[in-house]
């Protein structure tokens, strides 16, 4: 067919058109901004011109919208639910000394910001193995440039099971002012991986050790006690499996708080970017070929100079000592890149309800605020403690209170609690302050997102509170 003066004008006018990846969300309102005037048009060919412009402009859009990331199925879950429009696709791309990571999608709200990127090797190389896992550096997000507006932050990753080749990330922040269409910079810690042995078996008298000296701790010692009690015992004649390869690493001693045995390490302070460290994951009884599996426990010195790994058993006495036999293993973290990774992006913000409360629940729970977020749901209260009990701040989750959500379809949504937070009152010490936040769930194991403006009714336990606008 062939093409008028008007028909290449407007071809051209296309082809030139640049879609920024750092705010698509930004791109595709100005489109629609675009398509929203009315324009003179003089001749059919325009017309048909304008049209075909029309419709690739919001196939484009609407592509923008609804191809996320298949990170979060491997994240979620298959049934993973998110409503056209909440997310925006970044895809940005940085690849460091050949480790790629892509910031693919982020939900923003006027309360918090979600992130969703991806890592793998740039030739393609399975990520993690059966002894060596990547690790990726501490992550953080700023806010036209300060990091003064991020409260807290969580975050969760999964291998897609699809693909070994590529690991995927989540990440949530919760931020003091709305961070809609305002600059934000998800930034990312050097790479580096970690290489861990098999437990290997480490020949010693821990009874003559302990003999030499007997330690007993209180459970209030910390860790610059502890090494200075350990310090008196004689474990001169201990030779670690890989003294050879980690000379820094030591046996520290042996020890009794209570009657819980306990046996430790002694390293430099752990980095999870570039160092070495080990740890005692068992003890072999030589008489019956039983493994005694314990829990690990990390104290710094006053310096931060040393690190205490102990291992604790229960069930062991001093009787014992002569037959057991400690299987310790070994991480190594080697750095992967000298740099991390800056991501900018901007979005729009999907609205937050916040609803003041006066409820008071079972057991003295009383809340005051519900704050519904398209991420989830925060509950905020006080509650009754026993300042004398040995944990005071304890939250039962017997105590969590169920929570419901109705929309406007009448379909409802349940939800699943993810975390809480106590603390205590310094003005009343029998009145504790907490914190519960809540996941929007699909099913029983997928989770999902929502548009506030969605929710009609929220129902905490049997309590039923209407979402008005």
């Amino acid at each position: 067919m062939k093409l008028t003066p008007d028909d290449l004008r407007i071809r051209q006018a296309l082809e030139q058109i640049e879609t920024p990846m750092y705010d698509i969300a930004g791109a595709v309102r100005e489109q629609r901004a675009r398509r929203s005037r009315r324009m003179p048009l003089r001749s059919p060919q325009r017309i048909l011109a304008a049209v075909l412009a029309a419709v690739l402009l919001t196939a484009t859009a609407a592509a923008a919208v609804v191809q996320f990331s298949g990170g979060w199925n491997a994240l979620f879950g298959k049934n993973v639910m998110i409503p056209d429009g909440l997310a925006t696709p970044v895809r940005q791309t940085q690849t460091i000394d050949g480790c790629t990571i892509t910031l693919e999608d982020a939900i923003v709200s006027e309360d918090d910001v979600a992130v969703l990127y991806s890592f793998r090797y740039a030739d393609n190389s399975i990520v993690n193995s059966g002894t060596r896992m990547t690790i990726l550096g501490n992550s953080n997000l700023l806010m036209d440039g300060s990091d003064e507006y991020c409260l807290s932050s969580s975050g969760m990753g999964s291998m897609d099971s699809q693909d070994p080749s590529v690991e995927y990330y989540y990440e949530a922040f919760t931020l003091s002012e709305d961070p809609g269409d305002r600059q934000l910079t998800l930034t990312i810690d050097p790479a580096s991986y970690m290489e861990q042995t098999d437990s290997l078996p480490a020949p010693m008298d821990l009874a003559t050790i302990y003999r030499s000296h007997p330690v007993s701790y209180s459970e209030e010692a910390d860790g610059a006690q502890r090494l200075t009690a350990l310090q008196q015992q004689d474990c001169t004649s201990v030779i670690l499996p890989q003294s050879y390869q980690s000379p820094e690493i030591q046996f520290a001693g042996v020890a009794f708080q209570g009657d819980i045995l306990c046996v430790s390490l002694c390293m430099p302070e752990y980095d999870s970017y570039d160092s070495e460290a080990a740890q005692i994951d068992a003890l072999w009884d030589i008489r019956t070929g039983h493994l005694y599996y314990g829990s690990l426990h990390s104290y710094g010195d006053t310096n931060s100079a040393t690190e205490l790994c102990e291992t604790r058993f229960e069930g062991l006495s001093e009787e014992d000592l002569p037959y057991l036999e400690p299987q310790i293993s070994y991480r190594r973290c080697t750095p992967l890149t000298e740099t991390g990774w800056s991501f900018s992006f901007c979005a729009p913000s999907a609205k937050t309800l916040t609803r003041e409360l006066n409820l008071t629940m079972a057991d003295g729970i009383r809340l005051n605020q519900l704050t519904i977020t398209p991420l989830g749901i925060e509950l905020t209260g006080t509650m009754t403690v026993d300042p004398a009990s040995d944990n005071p701040l304890y939250f039962d989750d017997q105590q969590t209170p169920v929570v419901t959500l109705v929309l406007q379809d009448g379909t409802t949504v349940h939800t699943v609690s993810h975390g809480n937070s106590l603390s205590s009152d310094s003005a009343d010490p029998t009145t504790a302050q907490f914190g519960i936040e809540y996941q929007y769930q699909t099913g029983s194991e997928s989770r999902r997102f929502l548009q506030t403006e969605t929710i009609t009714a929220i129902r905490i336990n049997h309590a039923t509170i209407s979402i008005e606008e």
